[in-house]
């Protein structure tokens, strides 16, 4: 009899089981609702709520000083990535923000208003809402007014009067900058922020493209010394080349270590470069 009880027990017991596992599943259930709620499931993905660095369509087509909202803010954050706006993200249309936009359109060759109107949002790649409002007229823009220099670019540690007129020249832009003539590390930063800004490579060089594109007349030396490396050996060809730096043509990127106007002088450079082991050639360019 003994032995049939216990026997009796474990089935009821084994019954109880059966008769719970969905009750339990059930609560396993209730007990995962929660997670799925609060997004802390991995799998599932919640909507996102915080503002995304850039305004996929903006509520109105022209901001200016006193606009408090959103659309600013998305503005600010625009600049500040560009290296323009290095203040807090408030969503405040101030005076810094007003200087901000007003280099940047003198940068893009936009009217340098401060006003950020249609022309310079859509530069931006700012899309609109359908209901934004319609923008202000602006101004012309002025031209610039060309510089003839004297080198075809401009690298760390270059001087002279060609630097001061760069110099000259990302101040004009609105780029803040000390004019001393010696191509520093805050004047590579300003030329980093101009290229970064105008859409070119991002070097913190003043190629002849760089040049240019500021409204400089820039000399042709149609011969170019170029040692066949990579910017991982710029350092080693700068110990005997100070004013070495990364250029680039159609057929790829190289580091220039002269540019000349004549082949002779450019083949004497190549052959310096040779003889400390490096792979050079000159290149020609029309």
């Amino acid at each position: 009899m003994k032995q049939l009880a216990v026997h009796s027990l474990g089935w009821s017991i084994g019954m109880m089981a059966l008769v719970q596992l969905p009750v339990l599943a059930s609560n396993q259930t209730d007990l995962a609702a929660p997670r799925l709620e609060y997004g802390l499931s991995p799998v599932i993905e919640q909507p996102v709520t915080e503002p995304q660095l850039l305004a996929v369509a903006l509520s109105s087509r022209s901001l200016r000083s006193g606009d408090n909202n959103a659309d600013v803010r998305a503005l600010q954050r625009y600049l500040s990535r560009n290296g323009l706006y290095p203040f807090a993200i408030d969503g405040i249309y101030a005076q810094e923000t007003a200087d901000a936009v007003a280099t940047y359109q003198r940068i893009r060759n936009l009217p340098a208003t401060g006003i950020a109107d249609e022309e310079t949002l859509r530069d931006m790649d700012f899309d609109f809402l359908p209901a934004a409002a319609p923008p202000p007229t602006a101004a012309a823009a002025p031209a610039n007014r060309e510089i003839e220099l004297s080198a075809g670019g401009l690298a760390p540690d270059s001087v002279g009067t060609d630097v001061i007129a760069l110099q000259q020249r990302l101040n004009g832009l609105g780029i803040p900058v000390f004019v001393d003539g010696v191509y520093g590390f805050e004047t590579q930063q300003a030329v980093r922020t101009y290229q970064r800004v105008q859409g070119l490579p991002v070097s913190g060089i003043a190629d002849s493209d760089t040049l240019d594109s500021m409204g400089f007349t820039v000399p042709s030396y149609p011969y170019v010394a170029a040692i066949i490396a990579d910017e991982s050996e710029l350092a080693n060809v700068q110990k005997y080349f100070e004013n070495a730096y990364m250029d680039r043509d159609r057929r790829g990127r190289f580091i220039n270590i002269g540019s000349f106007a004549e082949r002779f002088p450019a083949e004497a450079r190549v052959d310096a470069a040779i003889a400390r082991g490096f792979s050079t050639r000159v290149l020609y360019h029309r």
